[in-house]
């Protein structure tokens, strides 16, 4: 039901219009940011979190508005912010760290999510970007059920136990499937070899972003990062994949001429 929800939520605020999804995503951003923000401070690593946000909005709504220059313009604001904001904290102690944490998580989760603006720009945006979605989400179903049903060999038992060989292969034929049959029909221009690319490109990205997350969480000490989605864990264990496909996506799109 949890999943549904945020099916139909995303949805609604593509189709409403385009400032309204980016508003969507902005704030699945600021959550996430907030989720890592309060697992730092967990291990006394504080990240100047309110920098990170005010960053991520400067990337997200102005990489929709501006491309990728604004994007540049977030990363200086991230930087230049986080230094100064450490600076003048009185209270400063892991320096470092703290620094290191603050500009994790703003390249990590808006920085990364900003390739979500950057597909919607194009004339077909709204398409591009559900089709990088659902291909990320089938790989998630796809690994989940031939790993629940075979999975035998563990894909990285040190950092994420839970996944199998055999989940990556089911996850990798489920997308291989949809973007076969129904991506290269759907996205003009882009061909069987574009759609098949995009397809093994999301696994790939997808894959890297979780187990990338479930690293990140094995050294922070907690099993999920947040409690807001029932099922699910935080939004930031929910668009960990996802995060990764995007950038994958947008590279792939602009090779193919899309």
């Amino acid at each position: 039901m949890v999943g549904l929800t945020l099916a139909v939520v995303f949805l609604a605020t593509i189709g409403v219009g385009a400032y309204a999804f980016v508003t969507f995503i902005a704030v699945f951003a600021t959550v996430a940011q907030l989720e890592l923000g309060s697992a730092f401070r967990a291990r006394q690593i504080t990240p100047a979190i309110l920098i990170v946000i005010g960053a991520g909005l400067v990337m997200l709504y102005g990489a929709y508005a501006s491309g990728e220059a604004a994007q540049a313009v977030g990363l200086v604001v991230l930087v230049l912010g986080a230094m100064v904001w450490t600076l003048l904290d009185n209270r400063r102690q892991n320096v470092a760290a703290s620094l290191c944490s603050t500009y994790l998580i703003g390249l990590w989760v808006p920085f990364l999510m900003s390739y979500a603006a950057l597909l919607l720009r194009r004339p077909d945006g709204r398409l591009l970007t559900i089709a990088t979605v659902a291909l990320t989400v089938a790989n998630d179903v796809g690994a989940y059920a031939f790993g629940s049903l075979w999975g035998r060999h563990k894909l990285a038992p040190r950092i994420s136990p839970g996944k199998s060989w055999e989940g990556l292969a089911g996850g990798l034929v489920t997308v291989l499937v949809l973007a076969g049959l129904v991506i290269s029909q759907l996205i003009v221009g882009l061909g069987m070899a574009g759609a098949l690319t995009l397809g093994a490109g999301i696994v790939v990205a997808a894959t890297i972003g979780d187990l990338s997350e479930s690293l990140v969480k094995r050294d922070l000490g907690v099993k999920d990062l947040g409690r807001i989605l029932p099922g699910h864990g935080g939004v930031m264990d929910r668009i960990d994949g996802i995060l990764f496909a995007l950038p994958a996506a947008h590279f792939i799109f602009v090779a193919f001429g899309r």
